[in-house]
């Protein structure tokens, strides 16, 4: 790689910074297996050797966006995004100066706070004396926000005394000297004296993270809105509205060999295979130690001295009533992809709504009404031979269970 220049340059394509992959894990770990494992790390291939004279600045590529049209996979019935992005450089292990200056480049690289929106059902069908049932996904559909929190509101923080998190320790604690109510300990470190301590530790294995954080999104609000306008589209389904957060971690791993194979995708098969997980995993757990002690603060609004709120961009019920035509209509078209500003505008100047899933429309009202009167009493049909629930047979509607 290219020698350490002897006075700083502007920003540039990091070369020894060194992607190791995306996990959706937080610091609870779970080395287990996940679906869709992203690429593998590549060896850095960077000098250790820190000099004398000043570091380098150079600038780290932001990451681009998952594709949810084609990449998507669920845990615990919840729909999946890469959270985390892991680095690895010889010179954050050793140089706080580098570190420091790393850790505020990658803090102004915004999170992106997504709204996902899910219906499901599930159809059961007999076939001969088997009962067969399967999980049938009618509408998934995502939509990003982060142009609507803004770079310049992004305060960068470090963790209070009394708040639990890993401090370059194995577990969560609090700062030596607080107890319960009573703060006898010293101010809280800032983010130079963190990086002196990362730099400082002699454990070999550490990861040092940075969080990205939304304040002052009212999540609660927009979901129960947006359950009610799916409701609205006689959807009798199972509904999921989430506001996952892509890019909302960092993690800056020590530059040595165990770092490396624990996170090779082929190593860590070997390992989940032959069951030697349940070795090694122990061991990774109690020998790597943690920071998770500054955060990114992205805010979606704040709140004054007077207790009035002030939004970056627009408020939740102001994106709500932007966007809810055609939302309503993505949902009746059974839509599963990403959802841009772009493909909602181009659904909302259509001249109409959809017809409901299931019913049918010819322009001609009595054939119309025969027609989706048929369909409801197969329906009714249905659920009766399957042993369903009747009264949502007889209630009608689309993408109930069968």
């Amino acid at each position: 790689m290219g020698k350490a220049q002897p006075t700083p340059a502007p920003y540039r394509d990091d070369p020894e910074a060194v992607s190791l992959h995306t996990t959706p894990e937080d610091y609870e770990y779970d080395d287990a297996p996940e679906a869709g494992l992203p690429p593998s790390y590549a060896d850095s291939q960077g000098s250790s050797s820190v000099t004398d004279t000043a570091p380098v600045i150079r600038h780290i590529t932001p990451t681009a966006r998952t594709d949810h049209s084609n990449r998507w996979s669920l845990k615990n019935g919840k729909p999946q995004v890469p959270e985390t992005r892991t680095y690895s450089n010889p010179r954050y292990d050793t140089d706080p100066v580098v570190l420091e200056e790393t850790v505020r480049r990658l803090a102004s690289e915004p999170p992106y706070p997504l709204v996902y929106l899910m219906g499901t059902h599930r159809d059961t069908v007999k076939r001969a004396d088997k009962t067969e049932t399967k999980d049938v996904t009618d509408f998934r559909i995502v939509m990003d926000l982060q142009h609507h929190i803004r770079r310049a509101g992004m305060t960068l923080k470090t963790v209070e005394n009394d708040e639990k998190t890993h401090r370059g320790s194995i577990n969560k604690c609090r700062a030596p000297g607080y107890k319960q109510d009573i703060e006898v300990c010293a101010p809280k470190p800032e983010l130079r004296e963190w990086c002196h301590r990362y730099c400082a530790s002699p454990s070999m294995l550490r990861i040092f993270r940075l969080r990205r954080v939304v304040t002052g999104f009212d999540e609660e609000y927009l979901k129960q809105r947006l359950e009610g306008l799916i409701r609205s589209t006689n959807y009798r389904g199972h509904i999921s509205v989430t506001f996952p957060v892509e890019n909302k971690n960092v993690d800056l791993y020590t530059s040595n060999r165990i770092n490396q194979w624990r996170v090779t995708r082929w190593i860590r098969w070997v390992f989940y295979l032959t069951s030697l997980w349940i070795f090694s995993w122990p061991a990774l757990f109690f020998a790597t130690k943690r920071y998770a002690v500054i955060k990114a603060e992205w805010p979606w609004s704040t709140t004054n001295s007077e207790g009035i709120k002030q939004y970056s961009s627009i408020s939740e019920e102001q994106w709500f009533q932007e966007w809810h035509v055609g939302i309503r209509r993505l949902v009746l078209d059974r839509y599963q992809c990403d959802a841009s500003e772009e493909v909602l505008r181009g659904v909302i100047a259509r001249p109409e709504d959809s017809p409901t899933p299931g019913s049918i429309r010819t322009g001609h009202e009595g054939v119309d009404s025969t027609v989706n009167l048929l369909t409801q009493g197969f329906q009714v049909a249905r659920a009766l031979s399957n042993g369903g629930n009747l009264g949502r047979g007889i209630q009608g509607g689309w993408g109930y269970d069968t």
